[in-house]
């Protein structure tokens, strides 16, 4: 278990940013000590770092990363249950279609989480294909003008 300043120090925020995402319910400490300090697992600390990953590498806002957080824990909750219930059972009738059913939940869990990044990625693909563009008129123009150049200190 770690106290928020060695968590501040591995995560590179500060202890104001990390009591923010535990406000936002972003992040939870998975305890606290007797004087009412927060401490966290290694897991709540990969939770940071997946957080500023969404921040960072993905330009989310707190409120999309709120929301891919919570859909994150309820697909969880989802798979969990459905480990529990259906794999490897052999079911038929009505349980059959309950695990259908839990499948689709799943499925409807994760698929806003895929839209989400796959928006993310398409912006991302049109931003490179403008500096692309840019980059190939510079240098296309840049070609033309050494040509040119060259041709008139030759003669």
């Amino acid at each position: 278990m770690y106290k928020i300043d060695e968590v501040a120090q591995k995560t590179k925020l500060t202890k104001r940013a990390l009591r923010y995402y535990e406000e936002l319910g972003l992040v939870s400490p998975s305890g606290r000590t007797e004087g009412g300090y927060r401490m966290y697992t290694d897991a709540d600390v990969e939770q940071i770092l997946h957080i500023i990953d969404m921040r960072d590498l993905l330009g989310a806002s707190l409120a999309e990363i709120k929301e891919m957080v919570e859909l994150g824990r309820l697909y969880e909750e989802q798979r969990e249950f459905y480990n529990q219930h259906y794999k490897n059972r052999d079911l038929d009738g009505p349980e059959l279609l309950e695990r259908i059913e839990m499948l689709q939940k799943l499925e409807d869990t994760l698929t806003p989480q895929r839209d989400f990044l796959q928006t993310k990625i398409a912006r991302m693909q049109e931003l490179l294909a403008d500096f692309d563009n840019k980059l190939e008129r510079i240098v296309s123009k840049r070609t033309e003008l050494t040509e040119e150049f060259k041709g008139v200190n030759n003669c």
